[in-house]
């Protein structure tokens, strides 16, 4: 059983190499020829262009894991059923039960690697590349990792010293001066909320009036609305979407938007669709098991792969619409994430039952 065991799961564990190998290769053609729509000046920036395409797999290959899940399985289980092995397998007293457990060996695995790639690999390659580089800020902007973010405005400069979770701008300093040089004003802030609008509240503020003495040169607020002069660009670059977050910095900023009553719908959705990543790969195991189990007439595998690439694509398309549903009727979070992978693992499980 020993030996049984070891094959099943080294060519599961094959099926999903090349599963994987494959659909990223087609998310990044795709994603190469969007970036080539906007056109490039040289053989510098089809180089730029490629590496860009290259790290926007990552997320997409996370995203279409579930596909992938049930497209390995599927595909190793119904070769077994073409060749007869699973009718042999069956024969000898292997349950299909027995054959499940050893299928879900491989399908959690990656639903655990593709979550610790959430925490540490996909945040690098989305934010670190470009950030340090800080190609894309501009004439006026500058990111720098000992100095944070400066970014300038006729005579305005703007100091960021660090991003908490990704997404709080912290340590915020801003210098306006006359057109001769002079320092006019300094106000410094512990952190700020980016609004919808663009503004930035201001925590814990002390602003100096240079120009101003006595009682008006120092003056402290516990907030201040600021009419932030960032662009559109570079305020994409300084917050990062939800997606870019390492799992623990998307739990502790969901947690801090609650303290604050702000709306949280959107970045819990994000989580919690990301921490049901196994309960989702369990189902599509469970789903490619009670396929390849049941008999078919014709016992070509090509059938049998359609099948799952389809249930795949169409557990993918009905998750996102009872989620955006879900955020549009303000129902529950949780619910509303766990509720789709729950329900396939419960039918599929049926389904197998029946299979037996």
């Amino acid at each position: 059983m020993r030996i049984l065991g070891t094959h099943i799961v080294a060519r599961l564990i094959y099926g999903y190499l090349i599963a994987t190998v494959a659909i990223g290769a087609l998310l990044w053609l795709m994603e190469l020829l969007q970036l080539l729509e906007e056109g490039f000046g040289g053989s510098m920036d089809l180089l730029v262009i490629v590496i860009r395409a290259f790290q926007a797999v990552p997320e997409g290959l996370i995203d279409l894991l579930p596909v992938i899940t049930i497209l390995a399985t599927a595909a190793v289980m119904s070769g077994f059923q073409a060749r007869s092995e699973l009718t042999v397998m069956r024969a000898s007293g292997v349950s299909v039960w027995k054959l499940t457990s050893l299928a879900l060996i491989p399908g959690f695995g990656i639903a655990l690697l593709g979550l610790s790639a959430l925490q540490w690999a996909t945040p690098l390659v989305q934010q670190g590349p470009e950030r340090l580089i800080g190609a894309s800020l501009g004439d006026s902007g500058l990111w720098h990792p000992w100095h944070g973010l400066w970014v300038r405005q006729d005579n305005e400069f703007l100091n960021v010293q660090s991003l908490h979770l990704g997404r709080i701008p912290t340590g915020i300093d801003l210098y306006e001066f006359t057109a001769d040089g002079d320092l006019v004003r300094h106000v410094g802030a512990e952190q700020a909320l980016i609004q919808p609008d663009g503004t930035w509240q201001l925590v814990a503020v002390e602003q100096r009036q240079f120009d101003q003495r006595g009682a008006d040169f120092l003056t402290r607020k516990d907030e201040m609305v600021w009419d932030a002069f960032l662009t559109a660009r570079q305020l994409e670059l300084l917050l990062s979407p939800p997606a870019s977050l390492p799992l623990t910095d998307l739990w502790q900023y969901v947690e801090g938007l609650k303290q604050r009553d702000q709306d949280v719908a959107e970045f819990e959705m994000v989580l919690w669709r990301r921490l049901a990543l196994p309960l989702i790969c369990l189902g599509m195991v469970l789903a490619a098991m009670a396929t390849a189990a049941v008999p078919l007439k014709s016992r070509a595998v090509s059938v049998r792969l359609v099948a799952a690439l389809v249930l795949g694509l169409g557990f993918q398309m009905v998750t996102e619409l009872v989620s955006y549903t879900g955020l549009v009727m303000g129902w529950p979070v949780i619910p509303v994430a766990l509720g789709p992978p729950l329900i396939l693992a419960l039918f599929a499980w049926w389904l197998l039952a029946r299979a037996r």
